[in-house]
């Protein structure tokens, strides 16, 4: 075998897919998709939280469109902010707040005294960029809630591309003119049947002729020899010329003997894990949208999605709704000692008190709980992840994914760094 992948998630497949050449693709789960793994209750799939298939590189989105049918849909998202529902971006409905709050977001943005300096933090760019109405408001309790990590403390790789809103718009929006925000999202795309695990479903099959894909094993050793990468795991030892890791970078230093400072820096590389909570209700008062994000600290929950919005085959034959609540935790921290029973009991109080589903009306509910999740970019996360990356690639290990880069990459940024790869190492195969 000429090479393996370690981890069979969307990098791990998808670059798989994109390779000239044969591979073996090893898995630790039981089934294939890492983040991108889809569940059923009582027949309805959701997914381990929203997935949308959207980019702004349109020849990415092709190639992805290609692999399996999907629905088109135009995004409806809301925050719900003091029992109302507001328009997403934030920003593009200023009308929906009360007077005096609209009126301090409009004011702070067209006068804001931070514009001109230069901003290093996460939250020196939204003061920055928003101002401070809509920062205090809404960005930064949304951002510490969803991250369980002060935004003055992480810095700008995420929201750097974010661009500033015109003021025009910000302006229409105060006046109660419509206006969108971010409108390379405004319409995505969804499987049609069979929830974000369809995609991966339809990678197998077109992979199976070149691609072997071995599940359920546990990776023990992994060791240079005479030009070849040896792989132990619980099934035996798979062997290859070329290694490339598709796993998070917490799992791979586990199995991998590399110098002190190095596992150092992977030890300062900051996640977070998810509990998902998945409801099924007669009825809800969320409305027909997809995603509402809780900036509300008093609630558990930082977003909900509304599964019904994806298409007739996400929707219970009898009506009613299938609702997806996501609490993210670091670990080590209080909320990761809660059993996932209590947080689903405290997920169920927390709709019934915001008025989003009435616990009467509940039909059914699971909860299920992921390890890696979120990449928090802390201020030093640059410094870490690059002198993890560099040893690996001295050594001949190259990496693909959020948690094998150890970069918040949503979908399509995972396909085009294994479009890129892909070409890199097929071009090097014909020189």
């Amino acid at each position: 075998m000429d090479t393996i992948i370690l981890g069979a998630g969307l990098a791990g497949l998808s670059l798989a897919y994109f390779l000239k050449r044969k591979t073996l693709v090893l898995e630790k789960e039981s089934v294939p998709g890492g983040l991108c793994r889809s569940y059923t209750l009582n027949g309805i799939y959701y997914d381990i939280g929203p997935h949308a298939l959207f980019s702004k590189d349109v020849t990415v989105l092709e190639r992805i469109l290609e692999l399996t049918p999907t629905n088109r849909l135009r995004r409806s998202n809301k925050v719900f902010y003091k029992n109302r529902f507001v328009k997403y971006p934030f920003e593009n409905d200023l009308y929906s707040l009360d007077p005096d709050e609209r009126e301090y977001c409009l004011k702070e943005f067209l006068s804001n005294p931070y514009e001109h300096y230069p901003a290093h933090t996460m939250l020196q760019f939204f003061l920055k960029t928003f101002g401070e109405g809509i920062t205090k408001l809404y960005l930064q309790p949304y951002n510490e809630k969803i991250w369980k990590f002060d935004p003055a403390f992480m810095d700008t790789q995420m929201v750097e591309r974010i661009p500033k809103p015109p003021p025009e718009d910000v302006v229409a929006s105060a006046k109660g003119v419509p206006t969108e925000g971010y409108l390379h999202q405004l319409y995505f795309h969804y499987p049609v049947h069979g929830g974000i695990q369809q995609l991966i479903t339809n990678l197998l099959t077109r992979t199976q002729q070149k691609t072997e894909v071995m599940t359920g094993l546990v990776i023990e050793n992994i060791f240079h020899e005479h030009g070849i990468w040896h792989v132990v795991t619980n099934r035996g030892t798979f062997s290859a010329s070329e290694l490339i890791n598709c796993m998070p970078l917490h799992e791979l230093l586990h199995c991998l003997d590399v110098p002190p400072h190095v596992r150092c820096a992977c030890d300062r590389l900051k996640y977070n894990s998810l509990h998902i909570v998945v409801l099924q209700c007669s009825q809800d008062n969320l409305g027909d949208n997809f995603a509402v994000y809780i900036p509300d600290k008093s609630a558990l929950f930082h977003r909900v999605s509304k599964i019904n919005f994806l298409g007739s085959n996400y929707c219970r034959p009898g009506g009613g709704s299938t609702v997806l609540a996501e609490i993210t935790y670091r670990p080590g921290s209080y909320l990761a000692d809660i059993p996932p029973d209590e947080i689903k009991k405290t997920v169920i109080r927390d709709f019934d008190r915001l008025g989003l589903i009435r616990e009467a009306d509940l039909l059914d509910s699971a909860v299920r709980s992921f390890q890696y999740a979120y990449v928090i970019y802390d201020v030093a996360h640059r410094e870490h992840t690059d002198c993890i990356l560099n040893h690996l690639a001295e050594i001949g290990i190259r990496c693909c994914g959020r948690f094998a880069e150890f970069e918040y990459l949503n979908m399509d940024a995972v396909v085009q760094r294994s479009i890129r790869l892909a070409t890199l190492l097929n071009g090097a195969a014909h020189e």
